[in-house]
C-alpha cells in the first residue's frame, strides 16, 4: 500500500472525512490500520505527530513527497441529487455567451446588472422596462453581433432590440436569469428563454402591439408558394376569360390580403368541379392546371367550399411559419426603444380555432413577406 492509499483509507474511516490529529479516535484508527497491514506502527506515528509551520498538528509524514507543503487529499464523495442539480444550475449560470461578450465590449468589459424582476409566463402579457434599466436597454438597442455564413462571409445576425431583451431577462432578478440562449438559426427562434430548446421567443422591434406584424419571407415554404401561385394564377385566368381589366399584379402569390385569397379560391373551387380532363383534350394546359388543383386538395385535406379552402390555405400559410419560429407554445415579442414589450403566446389551439382568419387586415402577404395581426388572434 502506498502512502496515498493509506491516507485515503484513513480519511474514509474518519468522522470528518479527513484525519484530525487532535482527535484521539482518528489516531486510534490509524494505529488500527497500521497494525492490520503489519507496518511499523510506532515509527509511523512518530513521523505524523509533528507541528506544521503554523504550530498546529499535521500529518505531512503521510503526504506525497513528505515535504509538508500540500494539504492532505480528501476522498471524493458523490454529490446528492440536490447537490448535482445545484452544480448543474451554477454551471449554466456561469456560462458566457457571444451576447455576453458583446455586452461587455459595449460597457468596458463589465455586464451591467439589473436589480429588477421581469415576468415571463405561458400567456400573452405586457412588460415595461423599469426606468433605471432604460439607459442600458437603449444603449444595446442597435448593437448587432455578427455571424458567419458557410463561406465565412460575415453578416448581421440579429435585429434591433434583440440584445436589449437578452440582457433584460438574462442579467436581472427574473426567473429566466442566466438561462437565456441564442437561437439565430434558420429554423430557430431568436432567443431561448429557459435554456436551449425551451421557450422560444421570436423578437420584433416594430413597436406596433395593435397592428400587423411582418413575419419575414416565405420563399422557403415551397409547397405553400406552389399552391398560392396556382390559386392566383387560376383567378387571373378566370379574370381574363371574363374580360376583367383590373390590374392582376396587385393580387398574386407574393402580394395579397385575406379577402383576395377568398375571392381567388372561389375560382379554384369552381374549376375543381369541372371535368378538366375532357377540356385538356382540347387545351393541354388544363392537364397541368388539374394536376395543380389536385395537389392543393391533397395538401389541404380537401375542401367543400371556397371559404373552407381559403381558410385552410391561410392557416397552413401562417401555421407552417409559426410552428418553426418561435414554435407552438413559444412567444413573439414586439417592443419599442422606450421599453414597452408585448409577448404574444403562440397557442396552437387558439390559432386553429380563430374563425375570422380571412378578415380585414388579419392575414396577407406583401412582396413575399407574410403578415399577421397577432393581437386579433393571440391578444
Amino acid at each position: 500500500m502506498t502512502l496515498d492509499e493509506l491516507l485515503l483509507e484513513w480519511s474514509y474511516r474518519s468522522d470528518k472525512g479527513y484525519p484530525d490529529m487532535d482527535n484521539p479516535s482518528d489516531i486510534s484508527l490509524l494505529k488500527e490500520i497500521l497494525e492490520q497491514l503489519d507496518l511499523p506502527t510506532d515509527d509511523i506515528l512518530k513521523k505524523v505527530s509533528y507541528s506544521n509551520k503554523d504550530g498546529a498538528p499535521g500529518i505531512t509524514g503521510l503526504e506525497p513527497g513528505l515535504d509538508g507543503d500540500e494539504e492532505p487529499k480528501k476522498p471524493e464523495i458523490p454529490p446528492t441529487p440536490e447537490e448535482q442539480e445545484k452544480e448543474e444550475e451554477e454551471e449554466v449560470l456561469g456560462q458566457t455567451t457571444e451576447y455576453d461578450e458583446l455586452i461587455k465590449s459595449v460597457f468596458g468589459g463589465e455586464i451591467p446588472k439589473s436589480k429588477n424582476t421581469y415576468k415571463f409566463s405561458k400567456s400573452t402579457f405586457d412588460e415595461q422596462v423599469k426606468p433605471d434599466d432604460l439607459e442600458v436597454w437603449r444603449k444595446l438597442w442597435t448593437v448587432k453581433p455578427k455571424k458567419k455564413t458557410g463561406d465565412q462571409t460575415e453578416t448581421l445576425g440579429v435585429g434591433k432590440g434583440e440584445l436589449s431583451l437578452y440582457w433584460l431577462y438574462n442579467h436581472s432578478n427574473s426567473s429566466t436569469a442566466g438561462k437565456l440562449a441564442e437561437g439565430r438559426g434558420d429554423d430557430a427562434p431568436d432567443l431561448w428563454f429557459n435554456g436551449e430548446g425551451i421557450d422560444g421567443v421570436e423578437v420584433k422591434a416594430y413597436g406596433k402591439p395593435n397592428g400587423v406584424i411582418d413575419l419575414g419571407r416565405f420563399g422557403k415554404f415551397r409547397d405553400n408558394l406552389k399552391m398560392l401561385n396556382t390559386i392566383f394564377g387560376v383567378a387571373g385566368l378566370a379574370a381574363t376569360f371574363e374580360g376583367e381589366v383590373e390590374d392582376q399584379k396587385q393580387k398574386n402569390a407574393l402580394t395579397w390580403a385575406g379577402g383576395n385569397l377568398k375571392a381567388a379560391f372561389e375560382q379554384v373551387h369552381t374549376l375543381s368541379q369541372v371535368d378538366l380532363e375532357q377540356i385538356a383534350g382540347i387545351w393541354p394546359i388544363f392537364k397541368d392546371i388539374k394536376s395543380n388543383i389536385d395537389y392543393i386538395e391533397t395538401q389541404l385535406g380537401g375542401f367543400q367550399s371556397s371559404e373552407e379552402g381559403a381558410k385552410k390555405m391561410a392557416f397552413k400559410f401562417i401555421g407552417d411559419k409559426l410552428a418553426r419560429k418561435p414554435g407552438w407554445g413559444g412567444h413573439l415579442a414586439d417592443m419599442s426603444i422606450n421599453g414597452f414589450i408585448r409577448f404574444w403566446h403562440i397557442d396552437q389551439d387558439r390559432f386553429e380555432n380563430y374563425d375570422d382568419i380571412l378578415g380585414k387586415a388579419t392575414i396577407g402577404a406583401s412582396q413575399g413577406a407574410m403578415k399577421l395581426h397577432f393581437n386579433k388572434i393571440f391578444g
